[in-house]
């Protein structure tokens, strides 16, 4: 009995504390009330009441330097020091689509740019998936490579015996996929004589024009893809029962809010290297566009595969004028 009435605790704060997150949820960012006390600003000594000097903008609370505020001004060396930067990335983690939506009603100054936020994560994001190298490791990679030359020269007969048994069925078999691959190639990328056809050569300059341009401007990359989903998807998305009279510009800056949404988890996963926080990444995306239109899952899922496939069909098409363009040149 006393397992039972645990269980039934369990649930029910389970269900409050549910219930509480989605009014949070759901509730508009409330800006602090203004002070009715009289104030003298530290900076131009004017007299004032309110949490703001009237004259040049300084705050009624100074107060002395802590680590949280020293560490704001050295993050507003690069522009992050804003408060409002850290209850965007909150907002953006546990309620996305609702905050989007207040952002588009006019509350802007409570949130971080959602263009300049798009952007600092695309560099940060180019950081961490590749990496900061400041030669620091150098003598550790050094003594890392002597350690590994004594283990191969420490090694007994019969392991070297075993990898090369191993060595030659590896071998075996990439010749086996090897050929495998020649007989794909010379069926459906070349012609009779052996050379490529100009069909493929537009397809691998295409796929290398894609690639470098997400090599060396990421964040290039990124703003065009959005704006190729955007199209599509805004023809669906124009009168959604929770913004019914939604401008395309109004969508740009929800579908940026949106991308970032995603970096954000993405870049956690890829962090802390976590299968689970890439995948809510993909489903975060699901989830704001779900709470910024209003629409159901089904048919929110519906106009998600559309949309995909109207961009992909965009993208054969653009293909199609590339090799167009590529058969002119030759």
């Amino acid at each position: 009995m006393k397992v039972k009435q645990w269980i039934k605790t369990c649930k029910q704060k389970c269900r409050t504390w549910l219930q509480d997150f989605r009014t949070w949820q759901q509730k508009p960012y409330e800006v602090k009330p203004l002070s009715n006390e009289q104030h003298t600003c530290s900076t131009c000594g004017t007299q004032f009441t309110g949490n703001y000097c009237p004259r040049c903008g300084q705050s009624s609370i100074v107060g002395r330097f802590s680590f949280k505020k020293a560490t704001l001004l050295f993050l507003d060396v690069w522009g992050l020091g804003n408060r409002g930067m850290f209850r965007s990335i909150r907002d953006l983690l546990f309620r996305p689509g609702y905050m989007i939506r207040d952002y588009l009603s006019g509350m802007q100054s409570a949130y971080f740019p959602p263009f300049k936020m798009f952007f600092l994560l695309a560099a940060f994001s180019l950081v961490v998936e590749h990496g900061l190298d400041l030669g620091l490791y150098g003598d550790r990679e050094q003594t890392g490579n002597q350690q590994k030359k004594e283990q191969v020269e420490n090694a007994t007969k019969e392991e070297k015996e075993v990898k090369s048994e191993t060595n030659e069925k590896e071998v075996k078999s990439e010749t086996s996929k090897k050929e495998k691959i020649d007989d794909f190639e010379n069926n459906y990328f070349k012609d009779k004589d052996g050379n490529y056809k100009p069909a493929t050569i537009a397809l691998v300059k295409f796929v290398l024009m894609l690639d470098s341009l997400n090599d060396k401007n990421p964040a290039l990359f990124s703003l065009l893809t959005l704006i190729l989903l955007t199209v599509p998807l805004f023809f669906f998305f124009r009168s959604s029962p929770n913004i019914p009279d939604l401008r395309y510009s109004e969508f740009i800056v929800a579908l940026t809010y949106t991308s970032n949404c995603y970096s954000i988890y993405s870049i956690a996963g890829n962090l802390l290297d976590c299968g689970l926080l890439r995948f809510l990444a993909y489903l975060m995306v699901f989830i704001s566009l779900r709470q910024l239109s209003g629409f159901s899952k089904s048919r929110l899922f519906g106009y998600i595969v559309l949309t995909v496939i109207i961009s992909i069909t965009v993208l054969v098409l653009l293909f199609g004028v590339w090799i167009y363009l590529i058969y002119l040149d030759m």
